[in-house]
């Protein structure tokens, strides 16, 4: 990055006060290159170190840099691109979260448990998930209290009882809102 940032700004005709100079960053930037290599071949100790120190000062250099053009550039994006900087992905609203997938109720590591998983959702911040163990009338389950986890893997659900099927929904929420409950899966403990 530190060359393209180096082309770009290299004449530029606006980001002309910059906080180090060209000569300076490319100067900073061939140390940390030759300090990086030399550590990078099974290195000593103070070999990494150095390296490491390099890297910092280099760092600084380009936030400083970075900072100084965002001051100029006032929110003008024509003006950060030209920097040669990287910048942020744009903000992308998210999303109500999709349905849960690959949910499933397995035994438990220990007797009177059972484990829950499924599939991750990248838009999801919190997952519910709710269990029944009775059925109504239309053969329907009967729906218990929800459940909170951020996780979609090592929930455990106890106690539970051997020779009765439980009933496992999951759904996810985000900012925006709630999404829809997947179709039920079951399991009778043992």
């Amino acid at each position: 990055m530190v060359g393209k940032v180096l082309d770009c700004l290299d004449g530029h005709i606006i980001l002309v006060d910059l906080p180090i100079t060209l000569v300076e960053l490319k100067a900073q930037a061939d140390d940390f290159k030759a300090k990086w290599q030399r550590a990078s071949r099974g290195g000593s100790v103070l070999e990494i170190a150095e390296k490491n120190d390099s890297k910092k000062k280099l760092a600084a250099s380009l936030k400083s840099i970075a900072f100084y053009v965002n001051t100029v550039a006032d929110g003008s994006r024509s003006i950060l691109l030209s920097s040669g900087l990287m910048l942020e992905n744009d903000h992308k609203p998210s999303e109500i979260p999709g349905l849960v997938q690959e949910v499933a109720l397995m035994d438990g590591k220990q007797r009177n448990q059972m484990g829950i998983k499924f599939k991750p959702l990248k838009e999801a911040i919190v997952y519910e998930y709710q269990i029944a163990s009775t059925l109504d009338a239309f053969d329907q389950p009967v729906w218990g209290e929800n459940f909170q986890t951020s996780t979609s893997y090592s929930n455990i659900f106890s106690p539970v009882q051997p020779g009765f099927t439980y009933y496992l929904r999951v759904r996810a929420r985000n900012r925006r809102g709630i999404g829809d409950w997947c179709d039920a899966v079951s399991l009778t403990a043992r």
